[in-house]
């Protein structure tokens, strides 16, 4: 037996505090760590002080914080039965509240960072009932376990006082871990229920049949740890397999490529705007990462050309490409051996798919009435996953319109090629929709990035009285490099038919992305003239 075929998460904790005690389990930049025993000790007595406070199974305990070491504890309070819930601190006070009232936990561990917000939100949320601060300012608190006072509990206070005994509660591979909200980048964030079966199912295939991992391995988490990319994707697999984890508060493309230097680090996940950025840093091309096996990426599609360039200028490391979602966990891979048949011209065409099936997964492609396509016909994609969401919490009517009889509806767009491999084409409700012909942002976006002045774009639909939609596009220049609108509309005229190509192109400075790096075309619609489309 091994973490990986363990059926919750508390036995996982159990499993390395017995196997690998003092084995570094997390590390941070700063120098701190916590080796796998102190880490299972370190949850148990969080799991007792929140018992203290009356906390039972099932209850709610929300985090608002960057990537920390006692963020990765927080998940371990579903040793008790108690039910995570990682918020994005990009958020606007007034969409915290919401979601806030929406889980209902009963206690907000917060980072000092986010002090001052959590403090506005107290008045707003009169059933939440404990608040406990992280970081230096919330040690040395005189506010004790069970204290009804008004005031913060310091987080390694309410540690030091409890008791460091296994959990008593009896929690089922079917019990909700964790509530994780959506991004929300087509309408309002859902907040979906993850159970242990589902988490452990997808860190199986991520650690085993996707990046291989071993012991032996030293892996990198910089993805934000409230979204599913850095905790679902990377974070548990690597912890279940029994790697040492580097966790990054934040990205910067010079501070990832000096750490994966320095640290020797093996495996790391990332997103395209990640890798974007790690290209245009002058560190990519002087960084010793000859000991990065994999480089893991997922979260939104990957320009094919901005993937050759990444293989060409990460020559040494692996490429792994998964594509899932929150509700549905991973679904299919795109290979290291793929990456490379793909090098070869007779392979080519394989940048542009996300690979193929898992095992035990299965995909489909349907059409308005659910009739499933042939090869190549593009429509809904539709999956059946063994780590699929328990459903949208307190929603019943959200979940029965994506998932029924454990197949759901992901919301992308796609097609299977002959060979089985997947090719995602947009988002749903990203594709626009111009006088009647349907225009894939991604097949638009590609030609962008064949131009060596553009450093991102992303295409997107807004109002248009004529057309009803018209295709417009916002367009970061690389620096030191000028382009104007006509020339950059010729290009993309010479590759595409002329209802695909843009009417407009916004020069900007910055695209607005998710705290997981996806562009958010709803407030480039916004911020260009356009309502909700």
């Amino acid at each position: 037996m091994n973490a990986l075929s363990c059926a919750t998460l508390g036995d996982v904790l159990r499993f390395h505090a017995r196997h690998r005690p003092d084995k570094p389990a997390f590390e941070t930049a700063g120098g701190a760590s916590v080796t796998f025993g102190q880490f299972n000790s370190r949850v148990n007595r969080l799991c007792s002080a929140l018992g203290q406070w009356g906390l039972r199974k099932g209850d709610r305990v929300a985090v608002l914080s960057r990537n920390r070491l006692e963020y990765v504890e927080v998940f371990g309070v579903a040793k008790a039965g108690l039910v995570a819930v990682p918020l994005n601190w990009r958020l606007a006070e007034a969409e915290l509240v919401k979601l806030l009232a929406h889980s209902a936990p009963q206690v907000l561990i917060v980072d000092e960072a986010y002090k001052e917000v959590a403090e506005r939100l107290r008045s707003l949320l009169p059933d939440l009932r404990h608040f406990v601060l992280l970081g230096p300012e919330g040690a040395g608190r005189e506010d004790v376990p069970g204290s009804e006072g008004s005031g913060w509990t310091g987080y390694e206070d309410l540690l030091r006082q409890a008791a460091d005994d296994e959990p008593e509660a009896l929690v089922a591979p079917g019990d909700a871990l964790c509530l994780v909200y959506t991004s929300g980048t087509t309408g309002a964030p859902k907040g979906v229920t993850l159970t242990h079966r589902g988490l452990l199912d997808n860190c199986n295939a991520s650690a085993t049949d996707v990046m291989a991992l071993t012991e032996d391995d030293y892996s990198l988490a910089v993805l934000p740890l409230f979204h599913v990319g850095g905790m679902w994707y990377h974070l548990f697999p690597c912890f279940a397999a029994g790697c040492t984890t580097l966790l990054m508060a934040e990205f910067e493309p010079g501070a990832l490529l000096r750490e994966l230097q320095a640290r020797k680090v093996t495996n790391v996940h990332v997103v395209p705007t990640m890798i974007n950025a790690m290209l245009n840093h002058p560190l990519a091309a002087t960084a010793d990462l000859s000991h990065l096996r994999l480089i893991f990426y997922a979260a939104s599609s990957m320009p094919a050309e901005l993937l050759r360039r990444a293989m060409q200028c990460f020559s040494r490391s692996g490429f792994v490409q998964s594509y899932g979602s929150t509700e549905a966990g991973m679904v299919t891979v795109l290979s290291v051996a793929d990456h490379l048949r793909a090098s070869k011209p007779a392979g080519e065409h394989l940048l542009s798919s996300c690979g193929r099936v898992l095992k035990e997964r299965r995909v489909r492609i349907v059409d308005d009435a659910g009739t499933e396509l042939g090869v190549g016909e593009i429509g809904a994609i539709s999956s059946y996953c063994p780590g699929v969401m328990a459903g949208y919490w307190h929603d019943a009517d959200a979940t029965a319109k994506v998932l029924q009889d454990g197949w759901l509806d992901t919301g992308d767009l796609g097609y299977l090629d002959g060979e089985g491999y997947l090719y995602l084409v947009d988002r749903k409700n990203d594709m626009v929709v111009t006088g009647g012909e349907n225009v894939y942002p991604s097949e638009v976006e590609a030609c962008f990035y064949q131009d060596p002045a553009v450093l991102e774009a992303a295409v997107f639909g807004v109002a248009d009285p004529r057309w009803v939609e018209r295709v417009v596009a916002a367009v970061v220049l690389r620096p030191g490099f000028e382009a104007d609108e006509q020339a950059l509309m010729q290009r993309i005229r010479s590759h595409l038919a002329a209802y695909k190509c843009p009417k407009d192109i916004f020069f900007t400075t910055d695209l607005p992305k998710s705290g997981a790096g996806k562009v958010l075309r709803k407030e480039l619609r916004k911020k260009y003239g356009a309502s909700e489309l």
